[in-house]
């Protein structure tokens, strides 16, 4: 799961084939019903373009911080970041066939830096997603879902969702207990155990946005990940997705 010390790889992306979800029906009945908390599947799945930021902050500073613009109609995909030594970076490509082009202070990278640069946006975009939409995936293919069963956390009563993994994403060995507020519907924590070994826990903030709620904060004993200036768009300007010059600070 861990691609630095501080950057969350989760199951998400297809790289294996994927063997036949085992879903129990009580499991399948709660997704569904997160889901239609969430603004309901045809909202989420008709939704064109997602903005969203990837910022760590453990408290003393911030250690990494990244933003996302995606054109989930076509596949074509931003990523806005910087090097190791603080150059500005931006990837432009597009997740269904992994092919684009990255530019480190306007110039673009060739050869295997390049495609370097292009792997690892692919691998941020898996990541950060994951901790944006991670409720509206667990009807994707390959996810298991089995119902644990009743809880409370607090004075919030609700249910015990565990999902896992047959042979799908970068890490198919993880297992997460999600926790689904019976008031709201919402996930609002999960417990996780890493085909590393890690364990811990996140709870879980949300936002609205066009309809459709997505993660707005994450806190953990030790840390925060927020998702930043996160917005669901009808439209968007070509030039985002087209020219390094452009910068996500600048759409409005």
């Amino acid at each position: 799961m861990l691609r630095t010390a501080l950057a969350f790889l989760i199951g998400a992306a297809f790289l294996l084939p994927a063997a036949e979800p085992h879903r129990d029906a009580k499991a399948e009945e709660i997704a569904h019903s997160v889901m239609n908390a969430m603004g309901g599947e045809k909202a989420w799945y008709g939704a064109h373009f997602v903005r969203f930021d990837f910022i760590v902050d453990t408290g003393a500073k911030v250690v990494e911080s990244r933003s996302h613009l995606w054109d989930k109609m076509t596949g074509r995909y931003r990523l806005d970041d910087k090097t190791k030594d603080g150059k500005p970076r931006v990837v432009l490509f597009n997740i269904n066939d992994h092919k684009g082009d990255a530019y480190v202070d306007g110039k673009k990278l060739d050869g295997p830096a390049g495609a370097k640069a292009v792997k690892d946006a692919y691998e941020a975009f898996i990541n950060d997603m994951y901790w944006l939409a991670m409720p509206w995936k667990w009807l994707d293919q390959g996810v298991n879902l089995q119902y644990v069963g009743p809880k409370t956390m607090g004075t919030d009563k609700g249910d015990v969702v565990r999902l896992t993994f047959g042979h799908v994403g970068l890490t198919p060995g993880d297992r997460y207990d999600a926790f689904v507020s019976a008031q709201s519907h919402l996930m609002t924590h999960w417990d996780y155990k890493l085909q590393s070994g890690d364990k811990g826990s996140w709870d879980w903030e949300y936002g609205d946005n066009n309809g459709l709620k997505l993660a707005k904060n994450h806190t953990s004993a030790k840390m925060s990940i927020n998702m930043g200036d996160v917005r669901v768009l009808d439209k968007v300007d070509d030039a985002f997705l087209t020219d390094p010059k452009k910068a996500l600070a600048e759409l409005k």
